[in-house]
């Protein structure tokens, strides 16, 4: 926790992503978070989380002071957080996963990028939200294009571009680790203008 807190400094994103080994309690993020914040202030990076299952919810229940500046879910994902049993439906409907991303968003989480496999991703802010889709890709292995996608997220982010050019850079960082086998990660992402046709926003 403490090299976290050393590292944190001066950092602009902090990333909590996986699943938790054997040990440590659900809220190990969350609270991680909450020390981060307490010793760095208005100074603590913006808090991005890439996980699922009992370790995500903990992280947005009720009472948790430090809420992620954006998460990362899949449409199965999405559900299972908001107890619901329809993550087929999300993954392959973009407006009903914005919906539910919207449910998030009005609690408190600053955005929700939800990947949806072959149909893209959708991306809800407070000021809105947005679907982009690649061109179709070969896919080789899904391993590691969610995690490759949020990175083209904060990339994005890092340089202070607008949120439909958030998602449209995770589009295309999650669309190039999925056309790689195993969990191998490109050097070379397409550019996203031309690659990437977002649609919204979704009202």
């Amino acid at each position: 926790v403490e090299l976290i807190v050393s590292r944190g400094a001066g950092a602009q994103w902090l990333v909590f992503a996986g699943s938790v080994p054997p040990g440590p309690a659900p809220d190990v993020y969350a609270a991680l978070a909450a020390r981060v914040s307490g010793a760095l202030g208005a100074a603590a990076p913006s808090f991005a989380l890439d996980t699922s299952g009992d370790v995500l919810r903990a992280a947005l229940a009720p009472g948790v002071t430090v809420l992620p500046d954006v998460i990362k879910p899949n449409g199965h994902e999405l559900a299972e957080l908001l107890g619901r049993t329809d993550g087929d439906a999300l993954e392959a409907d973009p407006r009903a996963a914005a919906d539910a991303g919207r449910e998030l968003v009005a609690r408190g989480v600053g955005a929700v990028l939800c990947t949806l496999g072959g149909n893209g991703a959708v991306l809800v802010t407070p000021e809105g939200a947005w679907h982009a889709v690649h061109e179709p890709v070969t896919v080789r292995s899904t391993v590691g294009a969610g995690d490759s996608a949020l990175t083209g997220y904060l990339v994005a982010a890092q340089r202070g571009e607008a949120p439909a050019e958030r998602l449209r850079r995770a589009v295309a960082h999650g669309s190039a680790a999925a056309a790689l086998p195993g969990e191998g990660v490109s050097g070379r992402v397409a550019p996203a203008s031309g690659e990437i046709n977002p649609v919204g926003p979704i009202e």
